[in-house]
């Protein structure tokens, strides 16, 4: 099976998609409705801002979770269930797909440029996955739109494209063709079989007691 059915399938799953998307909308309604354009706050005032609540709110999210552990790459936050690790990255809304990762920080850079079975690439001479065998890393793309109220999430593997080609190998968005939430399965109130409790007398509307 291919790597980003295998990803998807194991993380929607667990519940930890919807974590990430449950998340990203928290944030981004937290920021909107702290921050406003009136009072001087910029689009990088929110992008720094997004970014850093997003990670808290992330963060949260698994704080009762074992089986997510925070996992930072390089200074960089991330998180990881099984072995997939997910990074934060912010980018222009609608334009998730035009990404240049050459252009990124050290970090993403060198998450671009993992080996990827499918299509490979030269990873850079201490690559990630030396330091971290058995780890693919993955990015969690995020953006959103105050006027009007527009969210974008998407997970994917990143392609180094300093060819100016695709930004990435492969990339899903998280909105909602998710499905239920895993995590929030309902339990069926069932009702007794029999009460207890003597019956209670009951007199019809209009009805008089006979002397």
């Amino acid at each position: 099976m291919a790597e980003d059915r295998l990803a998807w399938d194991e993380l929607l799953a667990a519940g930890f998609l919807h974590a990430l998307r449950e998340a990203h909308r928290d944030a981004t309604l937290a920021v909107l409705g702290s921050l406003s354009r009136a009072a001087g706050f910029t689009e990088r005032s929110y992008g720094v801002s997004a970014f850093d609540v997003l990670a808290t709110r992330i963060d949260r999210a698994f704080e009762d979770e074992p089986q997510v552990v925070r996992d930072d790459l390089n200074g960089s936050p991330g998180w990881r269930y099984g072995p997939y690790r997910i990074l934060l990255k912010r980018h222009e809304f609608g334009n998730v797909r035009g990404i240049r990762w050459d252009r990124d920080s050290p970090t993403k850079q060198a998450v671009a440029r993992q080996g990827y079975v499918e299509d490979p690439q030269l990873e850079l001479p201490l690559g990630i996955q030396r330091d971290t065998p058995g780890v693919v890393t993955l990015v969690l793309a995020h953006s959103a739109t105050d006027e009007p109220l527009e969210l974008e999430l998407f997970l994917g593997r990143p392609r180094w494209n300093a060819d100016g080609g695709t930004a990435w190998h492969w990339v899903k968005e998280l909105d909602d063709t998710l499905g239920p939430d895993p995590r929030r399965k309902l339990v069926e109130r069932t009702m007794p079989l029999w009460d207890d409790h003597e019956d209670v007398p009951v007199r019809l509307r209009g009805e008089t007691k006979s002397a």
